[in-house]
């Protein structure tokens, strides 16, 4: 293993936080890293073009901590921040950790000895979700077995903080966040990562807190100008030529993942007041798109998620 040399420490992991706009949070993400029981690793901070104090805080404990690195970007949204932190990196493994979330005090320890002892190119585990206060787990499978099919099913529940990997098996692989999807990168990028590798491993346990803001629901800030970014999505992964269990894998996509992604979307904007025309139009459009989903593996749900997503804007007075 290249081990780096960092100020005398080896090393081991390199955590990426994308940050924008997030001087309310971000300390409590930053000192969940400073209070980890494993201390090799350095934490890269992307900052995407803030216009509040965040840089303040961040800043505060880049003088305190020589393991913290803050990087500033223009504004290109949190894609194009991981991809520069995923270049940035110099440890053997990397995690991620969004600037509002934050990890239990053994979350490095127990995934970096778990993924090193397995000799893994990835390791996962739990996560918890903080809403007002109130910490639940989110149920989740664990399992080494048909891992990428089950984490498309929603059956592995993973969240973004959840995973170490391997970085010379991003590199080799070429695994980048794909820029400009609007809903779900997170779910390409982790699809990629599973879809080329047996080397698997998880922790039994929930190391990662998710914050769920109670003010804001997704679908209020829906555009409905992304949908082709989010259908080519789903698209790049069917067509993934290296990956694992592909019948399985596209049954899971078009009978599974496709109708949950455009059903979104589409009652997203509803919701938001948009034309009912306009929403006619590009019901018709992606009706017509996904029979063109000529798997015959899969064809009968295709025709079935048509069916009830026709009678979901009959309910609606789309159709």
């Amino acid at each position: 293993m290249n081990n780096k040399l960092i100020g005398g420490l080896i090393l081991e992991v390199s955590i990426i936080i994308p940050v924008f706009n997030r001087r309310d949070v971000i300390a409590r993400a930053l000192e969940s890293l400073v209070n980890q029981t494993f201390t090799d690793f350095e934490v890269i901070v992307v900052d995407d073009g803030s216009t509040d104090e965040s840089v303040e805080v961040i800043q505060q404990y880049c003088e305190a901590d020589s393991r913290f690195k803050y990087f500033y970007q223009r504004n290109k949204g949190v894609s194009v921040a991981r991809n520069n932190g995923i270049s940035r990196a110099k440890g053997d493994y990397l995690c991620f950790l969004d600037s509002d979330d934050y990890y239990e005090p053994t979350f490095l320890a127990e995934m970096h000895k778990e993924i090193k002892y397995r000799m893994s190119d990835v390791c996962y585990c739990g996560y918890n979700i903080v809403k007002r206060n109130i910490i639940k787990n989110k149920k989740t499978h664990f399992t080494t077995k048909g891992v990428l099919v089950k984490y498309i099913l929603g059956k592995v529940n993973v969240h973004t903080t959840g995973w170490m990997i391997k970085r010379n098996y991003l590199m080799e692989n070429k695994i980048f966040y794909v820029e400009g999807v609007s809903w779900g990168e997170d779910f390409e990028f982790f699809c990629e990562v599973l879809s080329r590798t047996n080397a698997i491993c998880y922790i039994r346990g929930y190391l990662t807190n998710y914050t769920v803001e109670p003010t804001e629901s997704a679908l209020s800030t829906f555009n409905i100008d992304k949908m082709d970014k989010d259908f080519e999505s789903i698209n790049r992964l069917i067509n993934i030529s290296a990956i694992k269990d592909r019948k399985d894998c596209i049954k899971a996509l078009v009978g599974y993942r496709l109708p949950a992604l455009l059903t979104y979307r589409l009652i997203g904007a509803f919701e938001t007041g948009l034309d009912i025309g306009q929403i006619k139009k590009y019901y018709l459009n992606y009706k017509k798109e996904i029979l063109k989903m000529n798997y015959s593996l899969r064809l009968r749900n295709v025709k079935l998620f048509v069916y009830k997503l026709k009678l979901i804007f009959k309910i609606m007075n789309v159709t």
